[in-house]
């Protein structure tokens, strides 16, 4: 049996670059894998595949994305074993953190392991892109560059270790909408103050397009983000992906008395039944990917 860690993930920024002929938008996206899991236990089986899901009101059919991506490394391999799979949710739903493309990704190279299948890594990539824009940039350890529709993925590095807190309001944003509105709408999101170096040189600010058309619906976001950016704790804040979370990049300066008093402020002044939680960036020498 093989047990796998699916981190989240948040977009330090999101350039809406322009509307694809095939109907996408082409994005320049900065994401970074966070210390937030969902787990995934693989397990041989004599044929066939079988998915169960704990922590979501998920099905374990062919329309969850982890068993479609189970389906097309067999069908790539031409494998007549299957594969047993236990998935665990542990990452808010629709809250832009990319949980089933993280968990997608797993699924991929864990399959691919587990059974001895042997395909590359540009095998993997095209299972990944035919499945979903996020999925590979999750076959890659840590932060990443994404263009195209996310699928086209340049590593990189954040030059000083990064916390983050998240908040998540308990409702998600559905993508395809936030991009239509956008589309109807386009606006570049605020560029925040806060810089921060990549170890190659360069620097990037907070910034994420989307945010000007999600909030004109989600007004309990742009609240949020407006809260966090006030704290003394916070650095700089945004919404990750097309929302529902908000984040805020935390001082480096922070203990972890500060940093749960900080849970604490959220939770009195949104409401104790808000999530949140504390969060770092993972360089990719973590191992959380199997």
């Amino acid at each position: 049996m093989m047990k796998l860690f699916c981190p989240a993930k948040i977009n330090l920024t999101l350039h809406i670059l322009g509307k694809r002929p095939d109907g996408f938008h082409d994005l320049e996206t900065l994401m970074c894998p966070v210390s937030l899991f969902d787990e995934l236990e693989l397990e041989e089986s004599p044929g066939g595949i079988e998915l169960t899901v704990t922590g979501a009101d998920l099905p374990g059919d062919a329309t969850n994305l982890a068993y479609k991506a189970a389906a097309k490394v067999l069908e790539k391999c031409a494998s007549t074993k299957g594969v047993r799979m236990r998935l665990t949710k542990k990452i808010p739903m629709g809250g832009g953190l990319a949980g089933g493309s993280s968990n997608a990704a797993s699924v991929i190279r864990g399959v691919n392991d587990l059974l001895s299948c042997g395909l590359s890594e540009e095998d993997l990539h095209g299972i990944a892109a035919s499945l979903g824009s996020d999925i590979n940039f999750f076959l890659q350890n840590g932060p990443a560059i994404c263009r195209g529709r996310g699928e086209m993925v340049s590593s990189v590095g954040l030059k000083d270790p990064l916390r983050a807190v998240l908040i998540n309001p308990g409702f998600g944003v559905p993508t395809p909408w936030a991009f239509q509105s956008y589309a109807s709408d386009p606006q570049s999101g605020e560029v925040s103050s806060l810089s921060l170096a990549l170890t190659k040189g360069g620097a990037v600010v907070l910034r994420n397009d989307l945010e000007p058309a999600v909030f004109k619906k989600y007004f309990w976001l742009q609240e949020a983000k407006h809260w966090l950016s006030e704290q003394a704790e916070v650095r700089g804040s945004l919404m990750s992906g097309s929302g529902a979370t908000v984040f805020g990049v935390l001082r480096n300066d922070l203990n972890t008395l500060q940093t749960n008093l900080l849970k604490d402020k959220i939770r009195t002044y949104f409401g104790s039944s808000v999530w949140t939680e504390i969060v770092e960036v993972l360089s990719g020498t973590e191992k959380c990917y199997g």
